[in-house]
């Protein structure tokens, strides 16, 4: 499927048909198998381009598609399981179910049992993924055609739903709805919007309002809603309004059971703990339960079941002080940790930063060969922290991933993200292209974003070494070929301010040979370069780039392009060929900019004939209807300069009625006249002029101006294009 992927990008010739619903049969049954493995956004993509892709392929007449109805039945169950937050991802995952739905559907009788499951997990799909409105309509239309095809919990899940997107209107209307199809809004309809707001959303006031609802309308709770409620109460400060239903669940629920009493036990010492009562209490506490059970001859003993909720909710005060108390308590009690307990432990380590201790919890996890993490978020937790902490310790990084690998447990971006920065900095450049390859390929777009953004971060750092920044730019363009142009451009300019102009140029050369139109330079994209490559001064770089440009069809150049390439000419001492550009522009439907002027003056200054160029320049002026502005009247003066006519050029700053350009004549006039000018403008201009002696100075370079020798002050006389 991603061989299906670079195909279609690159509009190359894809997999057989056969091999594609080969591969989507696979995944699908290998995922349905192996049911702990959740399927992210990114497969889910492929899923669908596949399945897409062997539909619009399909023969006229042909049917089957070649998958069978159990591999999209399957496919429609991994959907149900499968979570996203992003609306964008959250369509992917409605156009695949959608799509699967309509592919049994087409199969008509063919299908058999299948269709009804099939249509019971689009409704289901719909209603959970934020469509439930698609889901009742459906869920309507099948039910009034032939209900015994539909689980009747359909509608529990468009109530759900709705609840998902926040419409309490649309909540009662379901209901109503239900009610009169003959589906009663009973208790464990009522247990499933309980679970939802205390669960999902921990939403205390709509918990609250949804509970009293069910009251209301004569609904007993199960033990399982009262459940949900209460603990929402301990976790949220609401013991009051939750004292009332703790007491009637107490006395009315449970039943003198051993199992029941320690469900009792349980919700009375996390009760006890979230009212502030401190650790001898609940200790005491303890005592007298297990005497109370004594005297009435059941003799039920305290378990680590008891002691893991109050383990719980000291972590989850921020409190891990509190939380080696609770489980110091246990062990005082010859209660031995469990696989949650070490995991309690292992997570509240983590989050007080004792990463030490943590690493410890996770050992004894290990160790005993519990069962492992029903999710990898502790252990990502754990490695983010590891790779995070200063100075790294690579040999428990090292451990902890070898560890992970030997039992197929895939990390999570935000871990990936942190390991790739570790071997960055370390230089371990085989383990991070190891790294991305086995993780970076099955994340979505905007995970793999804040995967390549810890590239792209370490990149523009210049504190980082220049051939370190290089290598991690390769594995950048080579994994992530999605990056945009305007990272890739900010990439180039990048190598312009380390003075690899050659670097620069590989960059430009890779968005170049791109087969992604979107991706390829544009005008902007030129004219940064030309701007780089200009002050680099680096003329062979110039040169394969200007042919670039000449055989690139797709642009059509402007004069912000042209101002650009003139700067690189005159960057590159060529200011011949930059005033040919000028030619170009003054030819040109849109004409010249005031910087268009202002770079050509300057070309002017460096020019063999450019004191004649100048004056045509200038004379055309007031014909272009350009404004001549403090800056093109500086240039000018600098063009004039730059050939010598001394006088004429002082006369032009008198005119100017200002200090107009001191510096500047100075930079431009030979050896033998930079005296005379100091002299003058220290007799006309002396406070200007004083001025201009502040800055620092250095000898005229070859090539730099017409006139060899002489010093020259540093005017920052920067132009952009």
């Amino acid at each position: 499927m991603l061989e299906l992927n670079h195909a279609l990008v690159k509009h190359e010739r894809p997999p057989s048909r056969l091999a594609l619903a080969k591969a989507f049969s696979a995944f699908v049954l290998d995922r349905h198998m192996r049911q702990r493995l959740s399927v992210d956004d990114s497969q889910i993509g492929l899923l669908l381009m596949t399945l897409r892709y062997l539909q619009d392929t399909r023969t006229a007449g042909e049917i089957s598609l070649g998958l069978s109805v159990e591999d999209m039945v399957n496919a429609l169950q991994l959907l149900n399981v499968s979570k996203s937050k992003e609306p964008e991802e959250l369509d992917v995952h409605i156009r695949l179910a959608k799509s699967l739905y309509e592919e049994v559907d087409r199969l008509g009788e063919m299908a058999g049992d299948d269709r009804a499951k099939a249509l019971n997990s689009l409704i289901k799909i719909l209603a959970l993924k934020r469509r439930p409105e698609e889901a009742q309509k459906l869920l309507e239309k099948h039910w009034q055609h032939n209900s015994s095809v539909i689980d009747p919990n359909q509608w529990k899940n468009v109530l759900v739903g709705f609840a998902l997107v926040g419409d309490q209107d649309k909540m009662f209307n379901t209901i109503e709805m239900m009610e009169k199809q003959g589906v009663p809004f009973n208790s464990h309809v009522h247990q499933a919007v309980i679970a939802y707001y205390t669960k999902t959303t921990k939403e205390v006031e709509m918990t609250k309002t949804w509970y009293e609802i069910g009251i209301a309308r004569g609904i007993e709770p199960t033990r399982r809603t009262d459940l949900l409620v209460l603990t929402l109460c301990i976790y949220n400060n609401e013991l009051a309004w939750g004292e009332p239903i703790l007491r009637l669940f107490l006395d009315t629920k449970l039943q003198k059971t051993p199992n029941d009493i320690k469900v009792s036990w349980k919700l009375i010492l996390q009760w006890a703990v979230a009212k502030g009562k401190r650790f001898e209490e609940v200790d005491r506490l303890l005592d007298l339960l297990v005497q109370k059970s004594q005297e009435e001859g059941l003799n039920v003993r305290p378990d680590i079941d008891m002691i893991n909720p109050l383990i719980k909710f000291a972590a989850s005060q921020n409190d891990g002080y509190a939380a080696e108390r609770y489980l110091a308590l246990g062990l005082k009690r010859g209660l031995k940790p469990d696989y949650k307990t070490r995991l309690l432990q292992f997570e509240y380590r983590i989050q007080s930063g004792d990463l030490d201790g943590a690493k410890a919890a996770y050992d004894e996890l290990k160790d005993k060969e519990y069962e492992m993490f029903d999710s990898i978020a502790p252990l990502d937790r754990l490695l983010v922290a590891l790779c995070n902490r200063k100075p790294t310790r690579h040999a428990a990084i090292r451990e902890l991933i070898e560890d992970l690998n030997k039992r197929n447990m895939r990390l999570g971006p935000d871990a990936v993200s942190a390991l790739a920065l570790v071997y960055l900095q370390n230089g371990d450049l085989q383990d991070l292209i190891d790294l991305l390859n086995v993780h970076a390929y099955r994340f979505s777009p905007k995970q793999r974003t804040s995967i390549s953004n810890v590239f792209v971060t370490y990149c523009l750092d210049r504190s980082v070494l220049t051939a370190k920044v290089w290598d991690a730019y390769n594995i950048l363009r080579r994994t992530f070929s999605e990056l945009d142009l305007q990272t890739r451009t900010q990439m180039m300019s990048a190598f312009f301010e380390r003075g690899r102009s050659d670097m620069a140029t590989h960059v430009f050369g890779h968005m170049r040979h791109l087969d992604i139109p979107e991706m390829r330079p544009t005008i902007d994209t030129y004219v940064v370069y030309f701007e780089g490559i200009g002050k680099a001064a680096d003329l062979e770089s110039l040169g394969l780039v200007y042919n670039m440009l000449k055989l690139d069809n797709t642009l059509e150049p402007d004069t912000k392009l042209y101002n650009s390439l003139m700067l690189a000419h005159l960057g590159c001492r060529d200011a011949e060929e930059s005033l040919r550009v000028w030619d170009d522009i003054m030819h040109s439907r849109e004409g010249p900019t005031c910087n268009s002027v202002q770079i050509a003056l300057r070309a002017c200054e460096m020019a063999s004939d450019g004191e004649k160029r100048a004056r045509d320049i200038w004379s055309r002026l007031a014909r272009l209807e350009i404004q001549i502005t403090k800056k093109i009247y500086t240039a000018y003066v600098g063009a004039l300069a730059g050939h010598s006519p001394f006088d004429e050029c002082l006369d032009l700053i008198n005119k100017a009625e200002k200090e107009i350009g001191l510096g500047t004549v100075h930079n431009a006039l030979p050896l033998s006249e930079q005296g005379a000018m100091s002299q003058w403008a220290s007799e006309h201009y002396p406070l200007a002029w004083e001025e201009v002696k502040k800055l620092s100075k250095r000898k005229r370079q070859d090539n730099e101006y017409p006139y060899d020798g002489g010093v020259v002050y540093n005017i920052n006389r920067d132009i952009r294009a």
